[in-house]
C-alpha cells in the first residue's frame, strides 16, 4: 500500500524500522493498528525494511493516535521495551558498534538528520562535555510520543555502554512536563528536562572514553558510510533564497541564528554571505523574519496550539516578544489572529 495523498510535510522523512514496535506496543491495549496505518495511508510492511522510509508526520500521527485510543500519554515511551535492535539499519547498528561514548555521540550528531530529516542538530563539544541538540520542524505539530520513544531508544542504546553511569547524562526534551516522570527518569536519565526549546544530550567529559564493550571500530566506520549514503537527496535544485529559508526553517527554534552560523552552512565568508544577501533584496534578520510571520499565521490558523507552545517552536524568549511580533505583523494578538482565522 503505497502513500496515495502526498503532502508538503511528507519531504520529512524517518526510516520505518523506527515503528517496528508500535503494533506490538498497541497490541496489549487491544489496538489494532492496521485501520489506523490504512487511514494514514501507512504500510506497515514497511516497518521491516531495514532501509526503508516513512513520512515522519505520518508517524508522528501514528503515534499519536495509539496514545490517544490506549489512554497512555507515555505510549511511546513504552514502545521502546518492543523495539527490535538493528530496526533502523546502519543508524542503530552503527550506534551499537560506537567504540566508546564520544563515539556514540558524535554518530548520533553527524547522522541524527538521517533518522529524520530536515531536523535541526547541533553538535559541540568542548573541555567539559559533549552535547548533541535536534529538533523537527515546527509544522510537525503532534510529537510528543515521537519525541519519547525517540530519545528512550538512544538513551537505551547508551545504557549498554555507560550502565549506571547514564544517570549523569543530561537531557533536555521538547514536550511538556508529564504528570509522572517516574518512568522517564527511569528509561531516559534522572537528569531529564522538560519544555525544552530543542532536544538535548550532554555527555560530561568524564565519560567521553567510557569504552563499549560491544564496540567495533571497522563495523562502526562501516555504518557510518551506509548512513552518508543513504540520506534522503535533495528535493530538488533550490535557488539561493530557497536554500536561506530551509537553513533557517531547520533553524527556527533557536533564539539567535548568527551570521557566522549561516556562513558555515553555504560553506562561504561572511563577507560574502552578506553580498549575496544584499543581492537578493533581503538579510538574514529580514528573512528569518518573514519565515517566522508564515509559520506563526500557518500555526494560529490552523491548529491548536497555544501562543506559549508556538512562541517556544519559533525561537521567542518569552511569548510576550511572540505578542510583540504578532502586532507588528497583522496589527492583532495572537488570540485575535486565531479568532479572525476561524
Amino acid at each position: 500500500m503505497a502513500i496515495k495523498r502526498e503532502t508538503e510535510l511528507d519531504r520529512y522523512s524517518a526510516p520505518s524500522g523506527l515503528a517496528s514496535a508500535i503494533g506490538e506496543t498497541a497490541a496489549l491495549y487491544g489496538i489494532d493498528i492496521v485501520p489506523i496505518c490504512a487511514a494514514l495511508d501507512i504500510d506497515p510492511a514497511t516497518f521491516s525494511d531495514l532501509t526503508g522510509r516513512i513520512s515522519l508526520d505520518r508517524l508522528c500521527r501514528l503515534l499519536e493516535t495509539c496514545a490517544l485510543i490506549a489512554n497512555d500519554d507515555m505510549f511511546g515511551l513504552k514502545a521502546t521495551e518492543h523495539f527490535r535492535s538493528g530496526s533502523t539499519g546502519p543508524y542503530g547498528y552503527g550506534l551499537m558498534a560506537a567504540p566508546t561514548a564520544l563515539d556514540f555521540l558524535r554518530f548520533l550528531g553527524e547522522h541524527q538528520q538521517y533518522v529524520s530529516s530536515k531536523s535541526y542538530i547541533k553538535f559541540t563539544i568542548n573541555e567539559f562535555s559533549a552535547e548533541v541538540e535536534f529538533s523537527y520542524s515546527p509544522l510537525i505539530l503532534k510529537r510528543n510520543q515521537y519525541v519519547d520513544m525517540g530519545m528512550a531508544l538512544i538513551l537505551q542504546r547508551l545504557r549498554t555502554i555507560l550502565g549506571s553511569r547514564t544517570d549523569f547524562i543530561e537531557v533536555g526534551m521538547e514536550r511538556p512536563k508529564p504528570k509522572s516522570q517516574a518512568l522517564y527518569r527511569e528509561k531516559i536519565s534522572r537528569k531529564v528536562n522538560f519544555d525544552r526549546r530543542v532536544n538535548s544530550i550532554k555527555l560530561p567529559a568524564e565519560l567521553f572514553s567510557v569504552r563499549n564493550p560491544n564496540g567495533d571500530p571497522r563495523l562502526f566506520r562501516l555504518m557510518d558510510l551506509q548512513c552518508r549514503s543513504l540520506r534522503p537527496p535533495p528535493q530538488k535544485e533550490a535557488d539561493f533564497t530557497e536554500e536561506l529559508r530551509e537553513f533557517i526553517l531547520s533553524r527556527i527554534s533557536e533564539s539567535v541564528i548568527s551570521l557566522s552560523e549561516a556562513a558555515e552552512f553555504f560553506r562561504v565568508s561572511e563577507r560574502t554571505l552578506q553580498r549575496r544577501l544584499a543581492d537578493a533584496g533581503t538579510s538574514l534578520n529580514d528573512t528569518r523574519d518573514e519565515v517566522r510571520r508564515g509559520l506563526a499565521e500557518k500555526l494560529l490558523a490552523e491548529t491548536d496550539l497555544s501562543a506559549a507552545e508556538i512562541a517556544l517552536r519559533l525561537g521567542y524568549s518569552a511569548p510576550s516578544a511572540f505578542t510583540r511580533s504578532t502586532l507588528r505583523w497583522f496589527g492583532k494578538t495572537p488570540r485575535d489572529v486565531r479568532k479572525a482565522a476561524v
